[in-house]
């Protein structure tokens, strides 16, 4: 079978692994696209949540970073909520952004709490959290904490006494040595007596599930599948789980595989689990990597039982755990808590067998070129040519140009940008292109409305071209729409390089931008800096770093996530918000300059507000103008301040240390940016982190402008923006 585009659907265990197997074996992963598409950029890996909740693990030991594992495999990764599928045009349904086309798709994708079981009563809905999303599930728990050696407190509820149930139940007392902890379960019975007894030694109440619950409660009532799945119209067992053959694919779909908790070979029953989910990795790895070359598919040879372990994290001596085998329950044995321990750890270690490479090579650090504004000529030769050509003279370089003006009596600007793909998600990334040409219409006033492409798409198949190229345009419209815009046309090529994985990367984008400025209204241009003004930012800076790290293997994936969600946001609301003050106070401008934060950092484009600014003082015979920023208000990503300090840098950040001079007074038209350090001392490694931070370069920047403190005001007050320095 001819596979163009392979679709992982779901990052679970299985999918996990799968990726992990290309990743240290790329020899082995199927040609043609494959995307990775899951709504969270980690998962849990689950054997170690009980661990967490004792207090075992630290969350971030236990997690498995999808969008890096997906970088690592030379796979695309789009975050996103899954709907549905549409078998007859072979399409992922996705919420908020359009379908995935695919031509062999496997299902990984879970499943939820059934909080609709049985002999469930719970009395106040908000009390009761069901376990699954894990996420949500911990944050409920943490808030819980305030309780932990509270006896007097109300009870906190486990409902379910599934292997699940109990080991959370246990997992709990560790943590809260004195709350009273309630275990619910439908029959008593059916623990067992060693189970009971271990519960009574750790004093946890056992309850009946028809009492009503009345207080704190996490709902373990086991599983049930997706909504979206159970009216999908496949064949499915009476638990609502996908029918498959022994190759791992659907009843009566070859081009749909199915594994983890959604799926489930027909005759053949388990229980979800992620020992299954972990043993199937292999086999569906294989058939996927058979199916895309035509080879024959084999059948799993599966084992009835698995063993389970169940650790009860004592709070004494040593933890002890359960093995149970089937009907056969040993223990609990120290040895036992051990052995599960060291499965955990090695388990969860294997994504990560890059760290020990980049830390023993510092070199791997500047080996890859960064990607976004990162990429952008550096300013000594883009400066060099300009000058060359007399254009810096003849022009004013603003971030975008007045083209004429329109017989409603509105300004038309324009501007152009663009980079290589910044990640692999085409979608997103256009989104975020968009964005971020739409930056330099919003930092001269004006309003977006409309804008032109041009695309250079990798030289693969027709298949693979249009499926992308759709991806692309359809995410810089959806930026445009939300603004009142439209792309109204562009132009495409095919690149004569050879092309990389995953191809979504090999794309390369430039936007040309149109907007208007009203005809009472003003452009604001990157000069005008008055005496007294305030300098305010929209945002954190940091992006730079942050992607080079990524794209080396080393970033905290909460980290990111925080980045890409800020990125992606429209600032028009910001603009749109200064020109209704602008009208509220025609006498006095709102904006005496402004500029967008992008290629050349903070640093760099201060200083062009500067020079811009003190070239009309000095043709007007007035002073210079300096700046003073105070370092320790600029408001950073998390994690920059470490990535930095650990080495890592955008590769355009060394091009960009010409702007340190700027610091120091300066000569004729330009005069210096001034630091206040206040608690930072000159000289010292947090001064020269914050140097570093200055020069980063950012793609979907923030705006800065240079305002009077009494509109400064208003604008901290009902804004973003935060005061970062001074004129002077």
């Amino acid at each position: 079978m001819l596979v163009d585009h392979l679709v992982l659907a779901g990052g679970g265990h299985t999918h996990a692994l799968v990726l992990l197997r290309w990743a240290m074996n790329p020899q082995l992963k199927p040609d043609g696209m494959i995307t990775l598409v899951n709504q969270g950029s980690t998962t849990i890996y689950s054997g170690m949540l009980p661990g967490v909740i004792a207090g075992k693990y630290k969350l971030e030991e236990t997690l498995i970073d999808l969008r890096s594992l997906a970088s690592k495999a030379n796979v695309a990764f789009v975050q996103a909520q899954i709907q549905g599928i549409n078998k007859n045009q072979k399409q992922l349904l996705l919420l908020g952004r359009p379908e995935i086309e695919y031509s062999l798709l496997s299902l990984d994708v879970g499943s939820e709490t059934n909080v609709n079981a049985q002999s469930l009563f719970i009395e106040n809905k908000e009390l009761a959290i069901p376990i699954k999303p894990f996420f949500d599930a911990l944050a409920w728990i943490n808030s819980q904490d305030i309780y932990r050696n509270d006896s007097s407190t109300k009870p906190f509820i486990v409902i379910g006494a599934g292997f699940a149930g109990i080991e959370i139940a246990f997992a709990l007392r560790k943590r809260w040595p004195k709350r009273c902890i309630q275990l619910h379960t439908k029959s008593r019975n059916k623990l067992g007596k060693k189970i009971i007894k271990n519960l009574e030694a750790f004093n946890i109440e056992l309850k009946k599930n028809n009492e009503i619950i009345k207080y704190p409660a996490l709902i373990c009532t086991g599983n049930k599948q997706l909504e979206w799945l159970l009216n999908s119209g496949f064949l499915l067992d009476k638990n609502g789980r996908i029918l498959t053959n022994n190759t791992l694919q659907v009843l009566g779909f070859k081009e749909l595989f199915a594994v983890g908790d959604c799926g489930v070979i027909r005759g053949a029953y388990r229980p979800p689990s992620g020992v299954w989910a972990v043993r199937s990795a292999v086999p569906l790895a294989k058939n996927l990597e058979h199916m895309c070359k035509g080879v024959k598919l084999t059948n799993w040879k599966f084992q009835k039982n698995a063993i389970q372990l169940l650790d009860l994290n004592s709070r004494k001596k040593g933890s002890k755990a359960f093995l149970s085998w089937g009907n056969l329950l040993i223990g609990p044995y120290s040895l036992i808590s051990k052995l599960k321990e060291r499965i955990d750890r090695n388990f969860i270690s294997k994504f990560y067998f890059n760290k020990n490479m980049l830390s023993n090579n510092s070199l791997n650090r500047g080996a890859i070129k960064c990607r976004g504004c990162a990429a952008k000529l550096a300013s000594l030769p883009l400066n060099s040519a300009l000058e060359k050509l007399n254009i810096l003279e003849s022009s004013s370089l603003e971030d975008a140009n007045s083209i004429g003006r329109l017989n409603t009596g509105k300004t038309l600007i324009q501007s152009i940008d663009g980079f290589p793909s910044l990640i692999s998600d085409p979608w997103l990334n256009g989104r975020l292109l968009a964005f971020h040409a739409c930056s330099d219409i919003w930092a001269c006033g004006g309003s977006v409305v409309s804008a032109q492409a041009s695309v250079t798409l990798p030289s693969i198949s027709n298949i693979l071209q249009k499926e992308l190229l759709f991806q692309l345009l359809d995410g810089i419209n959806s930026a445009l729409v939300l603004q009142g815009a439209s792309l109204i046309g562009g132009h495409t090529m095919e690149s004569i390089k050879s092309y990389e994985e995953p191809f979504s990367l090999g794309i390369e984008t430039s936007l040309s931008v149109n907007g208007t400025i009203g005809d009472q209204e003003d452009f604001w241009s990157k000069g005008g800096i008055k005496k007294g003004d305030e300098i305010l930012i929209s945002g954190a800076i940091g992006t730079g770093v942050i992607f080079s790290a990524f794209m080396n293997g080393n970033v905290n994936p909460f980290d990111i996530d925080n980045v890409i969600k800020t990125m992606n946001k429209s600032q028009h609301e910001v603009v749109s918000y200064i020109r209704q003050l602008q009208k509220e106070n025609p006498n006095l401008n709102v904006v005496n300059a402004c500029t967008d934060i992008t290629g050349f950092g903070l640093l760099g484009h201060i200083s062009e507000m500067l020079k811009s600014t003190n070239r009309v003082q000095l043709q007007n015979n007035n002073e210079p103008i300096s700046i003073s920023l105070e370092i320790e208000r600029i408001k950073i990503f998390n994690g920059v301040k470490r990535l930095l300090s650990d080495g890592f840098e955008s590769t355009l950040a060394p091009s960009n240390r010409i702007f340190l001079k700027k610091i120091y007074p300066g000569k004729n038209e330009e005069s210096g940016i001034k630091l206040i350090l206040e608690n930072i001392e000159l000289g010292s490694f947090d001064y020269n982190i914050m140097l570093k931070v200055l020069i980063d370069p950012q793609t979907c920047g923030p705006l800065v402008i240079s305002c009077p403190s009494v509109y400064a005001e208003k604008l901290k007050q009902n804004g973003p923006w935060k005061r970062i320095g001074y004129a002077s």
